[in-house]
């Protein structure tokens, strides 16, 4: 399981302005949502590790379920290695602070590593800045949940 969960916290979202994105981009929570939904489970469970690559900032870190801390490198290889995924999400909600933007949410994840199906559900926190022109998420966190 370990570094999946991170998949479901992460997003690609190119917004214009400048660094408080509550002042120049209004929509930019409901972009958040929408790219958190789409583009990073899809490119999760199409193993796309260009996009994913693309969403991770160079000094990603993520703490897994178990507490395990795991970098960029780690996370790509984790979605490579795995048979299958597949995600849903609910929940979604995004806080602005000027240029960071904090995604909380719930995950259900299904898939197959190493040949074995497996079920996890957790909650999840996604720390994202505004770099450069865009949305890269900073960094993450999962834990279990019976939700």
């Amino acid at each position: 399981m370990k570094t999946l969960a991170f998949v479901v916290l992460f997003a690609y979202v190119g917004t214009p302005g400048g660094c408080a994105q509550e002042t120049y981009d209004p929509d930019a929570k409901s972009k958040i949502i929408a790219m958190e939904r789409v583009e990073k489970m899809q490119a999760s469970e199409g193993k796309d590790l260009k996009t994913l690559g693309t969403v991770l900032d160079a000094d990603f870190v993520f703490v897994d379920s178990g507490g395990k801390l795991q970098t960029k490198s780690d996370v790509l290889a984790y979605v490579q290695s795995v048979n299958s995924l597949q995600y849903v999400i609910e929940g979604m909600v995004v806080r602005l602070h000027g240029d960071t933007a904090v995604v909380t949410g719930l995950y259900r994840m299904t898939g197959a590593e190493r040949g074995k199906p497996f079920v996890r559900r957790g909650r999840f926190v996604d720390t994202w800045l505004y770099k450069n022109g865009r949305w890269v998420a900073i960094a993450s966190l999962s834990t279990p949940s019976e939700d």
